[in-house]
């Protein structure tokens, strides 16, 4: 392989390996959701809700939203901000980002 084609694909591969290592997975929040009395710590992705009710108390560094559908489908129906609790009626799931 000659030198210009060297040069030719050691920048485009270079720059992919930057960004490779420089973005790694998604940290879970940090802190406690308690669900119902259920504490989950440093939470992250999807939760159900119990039918009916449910009392939800974020208390970590995220906001975290209330889906009306299961596994974190249909529309949001609110957002909890971190360190804020709520009452959350009619919804069937909660997504922690």
């Amino acid at each position: 392989m000659n030198n210009t084609l060297r040069a030719a694909l050691g920048i485009p591969l270079t720059a992919v390996a930057v960004l490779v290592l420089t973005t790694g997975p998604a940290a879970a929040a940090t802190g406690d959701l308690a669900v119902n009395g259920t504490t989950y710590t440093d939470p992250s992705g999807c939760y159900a809700l119990d039918e009916g009710d449910s009392i939800v108390d974020n208390l970590t560094d995220r906001a975290v939203e209330v889906h009306s559908g299961a596994d974190c489908t249909g529309e949001v129906l609110d957002v909890i901000r971190g360190g804020d609790d709520s009452l959350v009626t009619g919804a069937q799931s909660l997504l922690v980002p």
